[in-house]
């Protein structure tokens, strides 16, 4: 007996050939042609880079005005006018130019005591003023050292000195007035010299007030 196909009208069905079974290849597709419209305009490349110019740091002044105006209002405080009150005291009854000369360096520590406040505060003119204090501090040396003659004719009349010693005096009084001009000049040009290392250092942080003006 014949096996039949319970289903007479339907054909059976047959295995696929495999060049049915085989999909077709898909068409290859360029990367460049997908992003086509990315490619089409201009590309920047190289790398980046800093803009060339000055980098400037910011740095806090320089604390040499701070500094030197505190040693000035110290030394204007003790040797500007208290020593100069002590001298002119002792010296009221004696000479009224060596009192006029006190008053003179009483206002000059004055002026310096208010020029190292001026230069704590970073004010240019505490220099100038101070400068100004050291010209006339000078002055006045000088100018003490010009009455050492007139000082030993007043010491011989009061008889306080012998006429021998007033003779050995007046053999070195020009020594000894020589040698007190150049330590006065030393002196008060080394005093301006540190006054002015503000002004020698960079980054000073001092204003551009004036003295005058």
């Amino acid at each position: 007996m014949e096996d039949e196909n319970p289903w007479g009208d339907i054909p059976e069905k047959t295995q696929p050939n495999s060049e049915e079974m085989a999909s077709p290849t898909p068409q290859s597709i360029s990367i460049t042609d997908g992003f086509g419209p990315m490619n089409q305009g201009p590309m920047l490349t190289g790398t980046t880079q800093m803009p060339t110019g000055q980098l400037i740091y910011l740095q806090p002044p320089s604390s040499a005005a701070k500094v030197v105006g505190i040693l000035v209002v110290i030394y204007g405080f003790i040797f500007g006018i208290l020593f100069n009150i002590l001298a002119l005291v002792s010296n009221a009854g004696v000479s009224s130019v060596l009192v006029a000369f006190d008053v003179g360096n009483i206002a000059a520590g004055v002026a310096m005591v208010v020029g190292g406040v001026m230069m704590i505060n970073y004010q240019r003119r505490g220099v100038m003023l101070l400068l100004c204090a050291i010209v006339l501090t000078a002055l006045i040396g000088v100018g003490q050292l010009s009455m050492v003659e007139g000082m030993y004719d007043q010491l011989l009349q009061d008889g306080e000195i012998t006429q021998e010693e007033y003779d050995a005096l007046q053999d070195v009084g020009g020594i000894v007035q020589g040698v007190g001009i150049v330590m006065v000049a030393f002196c008060n040009a080394l005093c301006g010299l540190i006054v002015a290392i503000p002004l020698m250092v960079s980054n000073n942080g001092l204003d551009e007030s004036k003295l005058f003006g």
